[in-house]
């Protein structure tokens, strides 16, 4: 019973666990345990109860966030024929969504979405989807490249999806023909040797020269175009570039540099400049379409055998105007002139080379330097050759919004709990009080 200089322990009880709003009154849990312990034994085994269920929903939460049942079973099968690339995917399961192009799955031509078949797949005439065409001279021929993404789900791209670049070569072969004659004179033994071509690249360096490459920049951010070529002779061969664009990777193709290989728009690429004979080079700024983030440069490098003694010829280019780059009509592309062999009229040998770069468009501030160098670190670790979804580990929103509902629930679940111990504990000792 209370007595007069001890109140009741009930409502000051109450506020002082939740508020601490009055630290003179002061109880022992161990009186309760003792008084109420049949009534504690049972909330006990209820709340065992409780978080026992409580945990087989968390578990079938977890469960039922798992990804697609689907995958890519083995390596794509790719057949490259006179006019067109297929390319076909077998499948775990059957297939439901969709095998486009990169970049280009609003476009219906550049999507296939059959299915009901364990088999996915896609064919691609050359001149559509933005195939991207390059000759080469060491081999000598024609690559041709395309990136593809399987995709599972009907909407969006999820982990269990891959992306692959498909590239094609078709050679172009050198035939002999012979005719037998009898000489009846000193047959003279003749020996050649055959150097081989140049090989070419085309590189966007960060800073300059020296700089590292660069798939990811943001608007404004210096950068250095640089064409090489490898040679296993010296002071044998020169290179030229021109006729270079650039394109959004959907058909918006701009020229840069024409076929001279003088510039267009002193703004994107100003004239080149040759430090050695099979090198070229220019600073520039990142600059990116109004709606697209991806640039698609391509470029013509011309071999000439170097004459002896005698300095590599270079293009002679006044200074180009603001502005002035072309923008070219979307032509349909001919393959075939592309493979067939060059007359006589363009001894030269002329080779394609490509570069590819990503802008992010940063409209407060630039882009932390963690930020840019983990993003470059992303490029490098998932490089499409390819196989670039699943080589790291990505978190999607939804994923991120389930785990902050079961985190929020949990807490929730805790505190109610807490609150229903307390007032369990009480309601008991306030009747046997009353009683008393």
């Amino acid at each position: 019973m209370p007595t007069d200089d001890q109140p009741p322990i009930t409502a000051p009880y109450k506020r002082a666990f939740f508020k601490k709003e009055t630290p003179q009154y002061s109880f022992s849990f161990s009186i309760f345990f003792s008084i109420n312990s049949k009534h504690f034994i049972h909330i006990i085994s209820r709340m065992q109860r409780f978080t026992l269920g409580l945990g087989l929903c968390l578990l079938a939460a977890s469960v039922s966030a798992i990804p697609v049942d689907n995958n890519v079973e083995g390596e794509p099968e790719i057949e490259c024929g006179p006019t067109s690339i297929t390319v076909n995917f077998n499948t775990r399961n059957a297939f439901e969504g969709h095998v486009y192009v990169k970049g280009l799955f609003d476009q219906q031509e550049c999507r296939n979405d059959e299915g009901g078949r364990q088999v996915a797949g896609i064919e691609l005439p050359f001149d559509t989807c933005n195939v991207a065409r390059t000759r080469s001279l060491n081999p000598k021929g024609v690559f041709v490249t395309t990136t593809v993404v399987v995709s599972f789900h009907p909407q969006f791209v999820t982990k269990v999806d891959r992306a692959y670049r498909i590239q094609c070569f078709y050679m172009e072969a050198d035939k002999t023909v012979s005719t037998q004659i009898e000489v009846s004179d000193l047959t003279t033994a003749f020996q050649t040797q055959v150097v081989p071509m140049p090989i070419c690249k085309y590189e966007i360096l960060n800073g300059g020269p020296t700089g590292e490459p660069v798939q990811f920049a943001t608007i404004g951010q210096q950068v250095y175009h640089k064409w090489t070529c490898d040679s296993e002779t010296v002071d044998t061969f020169c290179a030229v570039v021109h006729s270079c664009t650039v394109d959004d990777g959907n058909g918006d193709t701009v020229q840069i540099l024409d076929e001279n290989g003088c510039a267009l728009d002193k703004f994107l690429l100003n004239n080149l400049e040759y430090p050695t004979d099979l090198m070229a080079g220019q600073e520039a700024h990142v600059y990116k379409y109004a709606d697209r983030s991806q640039l698609f440069y391509q470029c013509q490098i011309s071999i000439t055998v170097k004459e002896p003694n005698e300095e590599c010829a270079r293009p002679t280019c006044s200074e180009p105007q603001g502005f002035g780059a072309v923008k070219q009509a979307n032509q349909t592309a001919q393959f075939f002139r592309v493979l067939k062999k060059r007359s006589a009229e363009a001894m030269e040998n002329v080779l394609d080379v490509r570069a590819e770069l990503t802008t992010l468009e940063v409209l407060e501030g630039d882009l932390p330097a963690s930020l840019r160098s983990s993003a470059q670190a992303l490029v490098a670790s998932s490089e499409i050759g390819y196989d670039s979804f699943g080589q790291g580990f990505c978190i999607s929103y939804f994923s991120v919004s389930i785990a902050t509902v079961i985190a929020a629930s949990t807490i929730f679940v805790a505190i109610f709990m807490t609150y229903m111990i307390v007032v369990r504990l009480m309601i008991p000792s306030t009747k046997e009080q009353s009683v008393c």
